[in-house]
């Protein structure tokens, strides 16, 4: 897996000694495995684990660093290969729960390949996740329905969205959309059933 060990550790690249120590500390006593108890979810703690304890011991010592600075800036990547590269280290910081992290090396991906669904929804996700950026994930939601209209997982997710928020009748509209272009998806269906239900429950809300 080509990973950059800057951003599993969430530091830049002109970090001092002190920088990346601090920072694997925190990673590792989140990311502990023995801090979790379900079989699946201590699996996936225990490979990045790994990743935070590799990229530490390769930081760590300057001799090794150095060299790895110099293979980083030997590599040659398509803009796809490097679109891909930021996604993937979004993912390990969206699993760390560096959040602010995470949606920057999506929005690098976005930059690369902006039309990419893959990459407009997991930024969109992170945007939903404060209450202040919801309007921008729904409007990346609706811009991704818009360059994707032979996926249904925008609708689901902006759907979603509207739904958490409260937004029963939104979310219900999203849905009936959606089903008119899909109307064999049993998740849409399901989610409109449950859409409808909530608008009845809450009929001035959403609007």
């Amino acid at each position: 897996m080509d990973l950059d060990y800057y951003a599993i550790l969430g530091i830049a690249k002109s970090a001092r000694p002190d920088d990346i120590k601090k920072a694997y500390l925190q990673l590792a006593r989140d990311n502990h495995p023995d801090r979790i108890r379900d079989p699946a979810q201590k699996a996936e703690a225990d490979r990045r684990f790994q990743l935070i304890t590799e990229a530490y011991n390769q930081l760590r010592d300057e001799k090794a660093r150095r060299e790895y600075d110099r293979t980083l800036d030997r590599k040659v990547r398509t803009p796809e290969e490097e679109a891909r590269l930021f996604y993937k280290n979004g993912e390990l910081q969206e699993q760390s729960r560096e959040y602010t992290n995470a949606l920057k090396y999506y929005y690098e991906a976005m930059r690369l390949q902006p039309e990419k669904l893959e990459y407009m929804l997991a930024a969109a996700r992170i945007l939903s996740l404060d209450k202040g950026k919801q309007r921008q994930a729904a409007e990346l939601y609706e811009q991704a329905m818009a360059k994707h209209p032979a996926s249904p997982e925008p609708c689901l997710e902006l759907g979603g969205l509207y739904m958490r928020s409260g937004m029963h009748l939104r979310a219900k509209r999203v849905y009936e959309a959606a089903i008119r272009q899909f109307p064999n998806h049993d998740d849409l269906k399901r989610k409109l059933a449950e859409a409808a239900a909530a608008e009845k429950k809450s009929p001035a809300r959403g609007r």
